[in-house]
């Protein structure tokens, strides 16, 4: 699994402060149509935006393995929105069987306040393989 370093990933959630993407629709964020330009690979951070920006969160996984991939909002869910996830296999030159991909999630700010996006992988067995938490900072502009 592929994550970017603590001080890149840093760089970017900062980059969201500046950046606005205005509104989106409420339906699961499909990366192929060029939405957006840049994307959070989860790991624990935070990201600050404003009321009506929207940034895209993104978790590696193999659906085939048997592991499961969810994210929740916990704290206030009135401050942000979560879409539901999209699912984008890799490309597959090679046409073989059990490809890995991308989960993708919108997380659009609604109201100035703070939540948390926590996205878990979940073994076939139930166990928790492993947890990111990301800190959203909604501001209010004036």
């Amino acid at each position: 699994m592929r994550k970017l370093p603590k001080s890149l990933a840093a760089f970017v959630a900062s980059a969201f402060a500046l950046i606005a993407f205005g509104a989106a629709p409420t339906q699961a964020a499909d990366p192929t149509k060029g939405e957006f330009t840049i994307a959070i690979f989860m790991e624990d951070g935070q990201v600050r935006l404003t009321s009506q920006e929207v940034v895209l969160i993104a978790k590696q996984n193999n659906p085939s393995t048997g592991h499961t991939v969810k994210a929740t909002v916990n704290g206030k869910k009135k401050y942000v929105r979560l879409t539901k996830g999209f699912y984008k296999e890799d490309e597959n030159f090679s046409g073989a069987v059990g490809v890995g991909g991308t989960t993708y999630w919108r997380v659009k700010g609604l109201k100035p306040g703070i939540a948390y996006v926590k996205v878990t992988t979940t073994t076939p067995s139930g166990e928790v393989a492993s947890t990111e938490r990301l800190k959203v900072i909604v501001m209010q502009v004036k």
